[in-house]
Parts: C-alpha cells; structure tokens; sequence
C-alpha cells in the first residue's frame, strides 16, 4: 500500500522534535481519519500533551494552524481501498521467504518504535509503581493478545508476584468481580473492542481495583475503562490484522514493565533464583 503525500512527508520527518511532539506526530501518521475527526482538546489528551503543542506542531508540519491539518487529513482518508489487499506490508505474492523475512522484520521494528514514540515516559512510571505495589494482577487477553497475557503472566510470577491470566470472557468476569482496593486489572487488546476483554475490565474497575490497558486505539471502549491507558503502534495492514506487529509491540510493553516491577521489589532476584533452582532440579 503507497502512503500518500502527506503520509509520505509524515514517515520522512527529520528534526529536532520535542517527546511531546513526536508523539503527535506518530499518532497523525498512524490514524489520520482518526486524527480528522478529533478536536484539538481530544488530539492533546490523547498524545498527553497541550492544545498549544498540538497547534506548534501543526504549524512545524506547515500548515496555518490545527484546522488546516485536519482538512489535509480528511481530503487524504477518503481515498479509496486498493482492491489487491496485501498479505502483510508490503510482502507480495511472489516474494521468497527470505524477502518476506527481511519485510517483516522492517515492519515490526517501526511499529516498534513506534510505539516507543507514544509511550510517554510519565505514563509507564505510573503502570510499573501500580503493578509494583499491586497485592494481586489479574490479566485478560484474548486470542494473541492472550498469548501476550500468558507471558506477562508467566514472568511475573517467576519474581514472586501473585498474577493470573484469563482468556475465557466467564473466567476473566468471575475473578474481575472479586478484586478490590490494591489489586490491578490489566487489559490487553489491540482493537480495544473485544468484548469480553472491555468486560472484564470495566467489572474490575467496578470492584475497586486499579486499572490499566494495552491497546493501539485510544477511542475504544477499553480505554474509557482504564486509569492508565499504554498505546502501541497501529502498524497491522493486510489480512494479519492483530497478529504479528500488534504482538510485538506488546511484548515490547510487558518486557518493559516486568524489567520495572523486578526492578522495584526486594526479593525479585531471590525469587528468581528459586524458580530457576526449582526447574532446574525437576529437569535433572
């Protein structure tokens, strides 16, 4: 798929950029028909910044103010699908493996940096001091964003923290009820719109407990339902929708945020140390 004028000049920027800027800048480039039907108000609480940032960087992209960049993105969202959808990035019918391999792994490197650019360094101190300080964690994820969950899960309880994943929408709703003040829901999806997901999430926040969601659409239901929202990049084209690159960068994410937590509680290391001991004995 060929970006268009505007997405041409949006990939190719180059400068000083401020991290405030560059998140504006990334979330133009991601969603713009989203971007066109946002407000100012709504683009600068979305990008966690000003409504005086959002309109210098619209004037640093060249256009007179934030009207005029809205205009530019409407007239270039109307364009039309092309017919021959691509499989993945641009990968096309005929390349090899190793041409496949070598797009993909293009692909999946910007979308995480991507979502590096949006993650606000404000942002993911807020999620590591919740999950650090969290009596229990309950995770919901759904299909690869339950693969996702699984993980996070797995290596928070190698450094000793009391988590659990769930996948089932009957699951994830029975133990979100039962949290309370001093626990942590965390939701993972990258439409932001599974339901049972939302659910479970809005049920836990019910209960008491803290809060927080991994998804790329910062307008989806999930958000709403959140105390601390963490973006990743939208890069999933093609008829992979939610697979691949969406995976990676939540990965990314959850590697961040265990590295954080471990960072902060005192017996992490020992914890490790037993399970390693552990799984190493059984293995013998």
């Amino acid at each position: 798929m060929s970006d268009t004028p505007l997405q041409s000049r949006l990939n190719a920027l180059q400068g000083s950029f401020s991290p405030a800027e560059k998140r504006i800048i990334t979330i133009i480039r991601l969603d713009p028909p989203g971007v066109a039907n946002m407000g100012v108000t709504e683009l600068a609480k979305y990008a966690e910044t000003s409504t005086a940032t959002v309109v210098r960087t619209s004037k640093r992209l060249g256009f007179s103010g934030y009207p005029a960049l809205r205009l530019a993105l409407a007239a270039e969202s109307s364009s039309p699908m092309p017919v021959d959808m691509p499989l993945a990035a641009d990968i096309g019918e005929n390349d090899s493996p190793k041409q496949i391999l070598q797009k993909l792994l293009e692909f999946e490197v910007k979308g995480a940096s991507e979502t590096t650019q949006l993650l606000s360094a404000a942002t993911l101190e807020q999620a590591v001091s919740v999950l650090s300080q969290a009596r229990r964690i309950d995770i919901y994820g759904a299909g690869a964003s339950g693969l996702v969950a699984q993980d996070f899960c797995q290596k928070l309880r190698r450094i000793g923290v009391v988590a659990q994943s769930y996948g089932s929408t009957d699951e994830s709703l029975v133990s979100a009820c039962q949290l309370a003040a001093g626990d942590v829901a965390l939701a993972i999806s990258h439409s932001g719109k599974t339901a049972g997901v939302v659910e479970a999430l809005s049920q836990a926040k019910a209960a008491g407990a803290t809060t927080l969601a991994i998804t790329a659409n910062g307008r989806a239901a999930l958000v709403r339902k959140a105390d601390v929202v963490l973006r990743t990049s939208n890069r999933e084209m093609g008829f992979r929708a939610a697979a691949m690159a969406s995976r990676t960068s939540q990965l990314l994410i959850i590697d961040c945020l265990y590295i954080g937590v471990a960072q902060r509680l005192p017996g992490a290391r020992e914890a490790l140390r037993k399970t390693h001991d552990a799984v190493q004995h059984h293995r013998r």
